[in-house]
Order: C-alpha cells, then sequence, then structure tokens
C-alpha cells in the first residue's frame, strides 16, 4: 500500500496504527519476560526452589528409609527364627535376648512385671508359632499348657486387678521356656 493511499483512508490508518500498537505490545512483553529470565531475581528465585527440592527429597528419602525399617520388622523377625536346614535350630540370639529380658522381670518381685512377663512371653511365643506356621506347634508336647496358660493371660487382660504369685508366673514362663527348647529356639 501506498503512503497516499494510508493517509487519504483513515480507516485503513487506523487499523495500521492498531497493528503497530499490537506488535509494539507483544515486542515489548517478550522483551520483558527475557529481561526477567535473565535478571539476577530470576536467578534468586531459582536457587531458592533448588534449596527447597533437596530438602524435600531428603524429608522423602528419611521417610522412605523408615518405612523400609519398619515393614522389615516382620523379616528380620523371620530371619530371626529361621531355620537352619542341618541343624533344625534358630540362628539369631535376638530371640534368647528378648527372652532373657523377661526372665529379669521375675526378680523385681511386683504384681505388674510379673504381668508384664506373661503378656511379652505370650507375645513373643505367638510370633515364634506365626512365623514358624502350624507345623511348629506339633514340636511342642507341652502344647495344651501352653493353651491352659493362655487363660492367664486373658484373666491378666480382662481383669486388671487379677493378682499373680510369683510361682505361678514361674510355672508359666518355664512352660514357655521349655516349648521354646522344644522348637530348638534356646
Amino acid at each position: 500500500m501506498s503512503n497516499a493511499y494510508l493517509q487519504s483512508d483513515p480507516i485503513s490508518r487506523n487499523t495500521m496504527n492498531y497493528l503497530a500498537q499490537t506488535t509494539n505490545f507483544f515486542s515489548n512483553t517478550w522483551h520483558k519476560i527475557i529481561s526477567f529470565f535473565t535478571s539476577y531475581h530470576w536467578k534468586e528465585i531459582l536457587l531458592n526452589i533448588k534449596i527447597a527440592s533437596i530438602i524435600i527429597s531428603l524429608i522423602f528419602a528419611a521417610l522412605i528409609v523408615f518405612l523400609v525399617i519398619k515393614i522389615n520388622t516382620k523379616g528380620r523377625l523371620q530371619r530371626a527364627v529361621a531355620q537352619d536346614a542341618s541343624t533344625g535350630k534358630i540362628n539369631d540370639k535376638k530371640i534368647v535376648k528378648k527372652w532373657k529380658k523377661i526372665e529379669k522381670k521375675l526378680l523385681a518381685n511386683s504384681q505388674t512385671n510379673y504381668k508384664l512377663a506373661i503378656l511379652e512371653a505370650d507375645e513373643l511365643f505367638d510370633r515364634i508359632l506365626q512365623i514358624l506356621g502350624p507345623t511348629a506347634e506339633i514340636k511342642i508336647p507341652n502344647f495344651k499348657e501352653i493353651e491352659e496358660i493362655k487363660k492367664t493371660k486373658e484373666s491378666i487382660l480382662e481383669n486388671p486387678q487379677y493378682a499373680l504369685t510369683r510361682e505361678e508366673t514361674e510355672k508359666t514362663i518355664g512352660a514357655y521356656t521349655q516349648a521354646l527348647k522344644d522348637l530348638g529356639i534356646m
């Protein structure tokens, strides 16, 4: 188009002005965006984002480690009671250590410790049976005595005032000890 035509036609002139303004607007906006991303301010924002992402990553890594340890607890117990194929004995000493702690509760001469000893012994014994499976019950000659002892445990749980004697507690722990010996754990 010629300049003479644009000067004589006001609609064309206005259209060209709008197009020029639009072009300038987009050009200026583009330059502002480019200058923002190349400015020091943007570099500071990126640094903050990097630091925040590192902190969040560390938190998630710690959470993953924590969950793996929690999930693997059963696996550790299974390894603790894993049977050696040649001897049929339990390899790990962790169960024996825990059992010694249970037996130490008998020395305290208190009802609370007697009850705790029986409850902890029953819990440990049940976990071992659960891992070894139903065939473990066959290896225990005093299993009927253990079933009777479970009634004592139920009495403790149902009645907080339930009284235990030292002899009754020693007999109970002794029955569990014998069953663990029969399983080859102790």
